[in-house]
């Protein structure tokens, strides 16, 4: 027997893989490109549900820090002899107090509107005015977004001097509002469109200290 000739009985067939093999391999890479894929895809997806909770839990302190700044500086503004209710405005969605967060009161109004919560500021007629302030006179608002996605169907609700353990949806009227002095403010915050995640949710109670 010649050289070449024992070289290839040892050396095995040189016909190259059977289909048989084929088929094996490229299921093996099938289940492989499955698995890798599932893999990138799930963590991706972790990724952005982490961003969008860490996104909507700044959000949401974010909004309940300035909220909260607000309510308990509350003022009720005095004009002549008479006093004035803090609050002009007070729903399940939006209010309107006059606060006193800088040299002068502001009037400031927040409104949940298509899921996106505004604060609108206005400034009194008169500076220098103090607790007299009046805000008769309609420039333009200032007015900046808080929060978007909001969720909440009931964002504020509203306590009286007479029972703080009792909420109500609104004020309906002048004399009641000037017994407000406690504000719950129930806000979420959800910026999943899959709903897969819960939201974010804060809930605080504000005492208006001034009033």
């Amino acid at each position: 027997m010649s050289a070449v000739a024992r070289f290839r009985t040892r050396g095995g067939s040189d016909d190259g893989v059977t289909l048989v093999e084929l088929c094996i391999a490229m299921v093996v890479s099938g289940v492989l490109a499955v698995l890798v894929a599932t893999t990138t895809i799930q963590a991706f997806r972790i990724q952005r549900d982490t961003a969008l909770r860490e996104r909507d839990s700044t959000s949401v302190a974010l909004a309940m820090e300035v909220l909260t700044k607000d309510l308990r500086q509350a003022i009720a503004p005095q004009v002549g002899a008479t006093t004035l209710p803090a609050f002009s405005v007070a729903t399940p969605t939006s209010l309107t107090v006059v606060t006193w967060v800088a040299t002068d009161p502001v009037q400031v109004t927040y409104a949940l509107t298509g899921g996106t919560l505004t604060r609108s500021v206005q400034q009194p007629d008169a500076p220098g005015a103090g607790a007299r302030s009046t805000f008769t006179a309609t420039p333009p608002l200032t007015a900046t977004t808080l929060a978007r996605n909001v969720t909440s169907t009931a964002l504020f609700a509203y306590a009286e001097s007479s029972d703080r353990t009792v909420f109500l949806a609104s004020i309906p009227n002048v004399a009641e509002l000037s017994l407000v002095q406690v504000v719950k403010v129930d806000l979420t915050v959800d910026s999943d469109g899959d709903g897969r995640l819960p939201g974010t949710r804060l809930i605080n109670s504000v005492a208006c200290l001034n009033l």
